[in-house]
């Protein structure tokens, strides 16, 4: 599986890794106070593109996500394997493209805790 075209990497202060497979779902799950704040430290298009995260109307207002015409594809493999490292210990490292495609399956696999067991139970 390919990621989408608009797909969007954005780091936050403790690292962690959020993608996002459009720009509308990026700025509709962010919320403006975050940004205000300097929860994300970065966000990326997947081929290292920087893109601009602001909250031009203040932490109340909405969230602005947009390309800017600079790459640096260095620094987002970087923390890209920093993430590798803190968050998904003992995987082997991905480049941002592989792990934006990783992180969209494993968001969009349904889970199937202890509930969705007794419900699949109960359906049969």
């Amino acid at each position: 599986m390919e990621p989408p075209l608009g797909t969007v990497l954005i780091f936050c202060r403790d690292e962690d890794l959020l993608v996002f497979e459009s720009f509308v779902r990026a700025t509709n799950w962010i919320e403006a106070i975050d940004v205000d704040e300097g929860e994300y430290t970065a966000a990326y298009s997947p081929d290292g593109g920087v893109l601009a995260l602001t909250a031009p109307e203040g932490p109340e207002g909405s969230v602005v996500l947009a390309r800017t015409d600079s790459v640096d594809l260095g620094d987002l493999e970087r923390r890209v394997a920093d993430y590798w490292r803190r968050h998904q210990v003992g995987q082997p490292t991905r480049d941002p493209l592989q792990t934006a495609r990783f992180l969209i399956e494993r968001d969009s696999t349904p889970r199937r805790g202890r509930l969705g067991r007794v419900i699949a139970l109960l359906r049969r």
